[in-house]
């Protein structure tokens, strides 16, 4: 779906989001191996990709794998990682934030009424 749809999508359940990505700050996410034979960590600056440790994966795809993996169905065993189904993951990941954002809804309302009771 248009990244608009997709943010108009957002902004009915009542959350808003923005980009993390700030120029010229570095985000760190630690890829664990899948074996448990240790980790390795992405680092993320102006949208560049690379590995802490010298790594031959991409990065990029390693980051979607983990992406479009968030739940029990992994896509990624189903879809090779590459270019050609970029659209194909963005959309998974669009209907991943927006099911999320559907639960944080439900979190964020239960929380508050907690606090409400507990106060009365």
């Amino acid at each position: 779906m248009e990244h608009l749809k997709f943010i108009d999508k957002i902004e009915k359940t009542g959350i808003s989001i923005r980009s993390t990505n700030i120029e010229g700050k570095e985000e760190k996410y630690v890829i664990h191996d899948i074996f448990g034979n240790g980790s390795n960590t992405i680092i993320q600056k102006d949208f560049k990709l690379q590995w802490e440790d010298h790594d031959v994966r991409n990065p990029l795809s390693e980051l979607i794998k983990i992406a479009i993996d968030m739940d029990t169905w992994k896509h990624s065993w189903h879809n090779e990682i590459t270019p050609e189904n970029y659209d194909k993951f963005r959309g998974i990941i669009q209907d991943k934030i927006i099911d999320r954002a559907n639960e944080i809804k439900i979190l964020l309302s239960v929380y508050f009424q907690i606090g409400h009771e507990i106060s009365n």
